[in-house]
């Protein structure tokens, strides 16, 4: 297997190899675990490789960023969410709602060596069409956990459509001993019916073969540095630390149904989270690990809650 050497010029080398993500995220994988509120997220990523771009979107990107690498992510997701009571056959009004959401995802991702940029389009659905309530229940009747009591008070279905724009710079800060020290502040925005809002944070991470990404990959709307990575080195390993602050003006999953009446609770506009984790790239293979704090996203929620999650990513 080749790695790419230390880029010289703003732009970083082509590389040929595609990827593949799988990532689970869920609050059972936090300690203490729990079953509540934003409760479990999967999703299936891919990455073509550099190049590998149609030309409208390749001259989309350059037109908004300038001159860079680009290359294509592809999401399938699905997220789920309930209220912290899920054994009431008719759930506290002023907890959170019953919501699922499925979705897929086109990220155009665009780098220069200190920087990367990305556009996002993402169509889906809320409701009993997302299969929520089918994936979760099923799931806890398979490893003979209580089903929850209260999808039927769930969003109705309605179609999704959301556009999100970011920019993450990464900023050397020091070298001990061949262990780097990296800065990554981030910019983050969405509009669309599912969520808007516009975010800014970073995080600071120590380790070695620092510019093979730009961080690990999250569900959104928390800091991601996307599934794609090129390895600088045959083993590159980092611990990291980051924080960020969100202004959301508007959240159907918290908030209820847009076009039609349902369950929902007044929206927390201003939301923060930490989060801290490890990574490691070996033989092409990136694992990452990461647990997430988060502020209350609605009122009368618990004043914070956590959850984990884990991605698998493979080279070919």
């Amino acid at each position: 297997m080749s790695y790419a050497p230390q880029a010289r010029a703003d732009v970083p080398p082509a590389d040929p190899h595609s990827i593949v993500t799988i990532q689970l995220e869920n609050d059972a994988a936090s300690i203490p675990g729990t079953d509540e509120l934003y409760t479990s997220g999967e999703r299936l990523g891919y990455v073509g490789p550099t190049g590998a771009v149609p030309g409208f979107l390749s001259n989309l990107g350059q037109g908004v960023f300038g001159q860079g690498s680009q290359r294509l992510e592809i999401d399938l997701q699905q997220v789920i969410f309930t209220p912290t009571n899920t054994q009431l056959y008719n759930p506290n009004p002023h907890d959170r709602p019953y919501a699922g959401q499925l979705s897929a995802k086109l990220t155009l991702i665009q780098d220069t060596t200190t920087t990367r940029s990305m556009l996002g389009a993402a169509i889906g659905i809320v409701g009993p069409a997302s299969l929520a309530q089918t994936v979760q229940n099923g799931f806890h009747s398979i490893i003979g956990d209580t089903t929850n009591k209260g999808w039927h008070y769930q969003l109705h279905d309605e179609p999704t459509l959301d556009f999100s724009a970011g920019r993450i710079w990464r900023m050397d800060l020091a070298n001990y001993g061949g262990i780097g020290v990296q800065v990554l502040p981030q910019l983050t925005a969405q509009v669309g019916n599912t969520e808007i809002y516009a975010q800014t944070g970073g995080i600071v991470r120590f380790g070695q073969g620092l510019d093979s990404d730009f961080g690990p990959a999250l569900i959104g709307p928390q800091l991601s540095g996307t599934d794609a990575y090129t390895p600088t080195r045959p083993f590159v390993w980092y611990v990291f630390g980051g924080a960020l602050g969100r202004f959301v003006a508007h959240d159907m999953l918290v908030q209820g149904n847009d076009f039609r009446s349902s369950r929902g609770v007044g929206l927390t506009h201003l939301q923060g989270d930490l989060e801290v984790g490890l990574a490691v790239i070996y033989r092409g293979v990136r694992l990452s690990a990461v647990e997430t704090f988060e502020t209350p996203e609605f009122h009368g929620s618990a004043p914070a809650f956590q959850y984990g999650s884990i991605a698998v990513s493979t080279r070919f």
